[in-house]
This record gives structure tokens, C-alpha cells and sequence, in this order.
């Protein structure tokens, strides 16, 4: 007569630790490598917003036929910046959808990689981070920006810089290799 196998089913503890081991290891391996990752991606992201809010308050100014702000505010906690109408009476903004928070690890200046005093204007980087006269873009109907200028978004360690000519359109430059680019 055959002896019967007897077939084994399910997984014992051992082998569920072995895998949650691993899986332990391969998350801690890879979070220094993906916090570096995630940094870039915040740092670019706000400086791709900061141009499109500039592309933003420049269409709403051909639109109404009025004068708009892009006022950043380098020396609050967090730091913003936010679109403003400008009014006879002054500058005003009815909600706060027009305001972006830079996340806290993401700042108005330079990091650590830029070795130059000038900013991609020729101008000298100012310690603020924002060369606009009184921290504020000033976008007019069928005028553009008459003083145009450059805002630096920094990690830390990466720069970003956003230039907005004198026609109101904005570009985002990264420092490489000893110029901007």
C-alpha cells in the first residue's frame, strides 16, 4: 500500500518575517534616495507655480484692463506669494485663492550651489530672494511688467530662479555649471 502525502498549506511565521525583513530593508534603502527625489520635485513645482500665477495675473490684467500684483512675502511665516488687484484705492484680493504657501522646506534666497553674485539679469542676487521693487511684480494691460526681476526658490541645496522680462512673460532657470540656464 502507498503512503499518503500529506500536502502542507499556508505560510508559517518564519517566512512571513523573512518577507517583512526584506521589505524593511528595501524601504529604508531606498527613502534616502526618494526624499532627495521628493525635494526636487516640491522646489521645481513651486517654481513652475510662481510662473504660471505671473502667466496668470498677466492674462487677468489684459482681461480687466487693470493692474495686477504678484506680492511675495519672503519675511513671513510660511512664506507666500499672492495675486492682488490694484485699485484706486489700493491693492486688494477678494479670496485667498490667488495666495500660494511654499511648502517649509522650500524657501525664498539661494542654496548652496550657487557660486555667483549675479542672478540670470545680471543683477546682484539680492538676500531676500525677491528683486522686484517693494517684493511685488507689477503686471499692467498692454504693458507688461515695467520693472521686471527674478525670484530665487531654494531647498537648500538646489536654486531655482524665475525671470520675468519686461513684456510679463516669466521663465524658470536652474543654476548649472557656473551660469544660469
Amino acid at each position: 500500500m502507498k503512503k499518503l502525502l500529506k500536502h502542507r498549506f499556508g505560510v508559517t511565521i518564519t517566512e512571513v518575517m523573512v518577507i517583512v525583513v526584506i521589505l524593511g530593508i528595501l524601504v529604508a534603502s531606498t527613502s534616502f534616495i526618494l526624499r532627495r527625489v521628493g525635494r526636487h520635485f516640491r522646489l521645481t513645482g513651486a517654481a513652475t507655480q510662481f510662473k504660471q500665477d505671473c502667466t496668470l495675473a498677466r492674462q487677468m490684467a489684459l482681461e480687466k484692463n487693470k493692474t495686477f500684483l504678484v506680492r511675495c512675502f519672503p519675511d513671513s511665516t510660511p512664506q507666500f506669494w499672492q495675486i492682488f488687484r490694484v485699485d484706486s484705492a489700493g491693492f486688494f484680493s477678494t479670496d485667498n485663492r490667488w495666495r500660494y504657501e511654499l511648502h517649509r522646506l522650500i524657501y525664498f534666497g539661494v542654496g548652496s550651489d550657487v557660486s555667483g553674485s549675479t542672478g540670470p539679469d545680471g543683477n546682484p542676487i539680492p538676500s531676500d530672494g525677491v528683486s522686484f521693487p517693494a517684493n511685488a511684480l507689477a503686471l499692467m494691460p498692454r504693458r507688461g511688467a515695467p520693472q521686471p526681476g527674478v525670484v530665487y526658490l531654494t531647498d537648500g541645496t538646489e536654486t531655482r530662479a524665475v525671470l520675468v522680462n519686461s513684456m510679463g512673460s516669466a521663465t524658470v532657470m536652474q543654476y548649472k555649471n557656473g551660469s544660469w540656464q
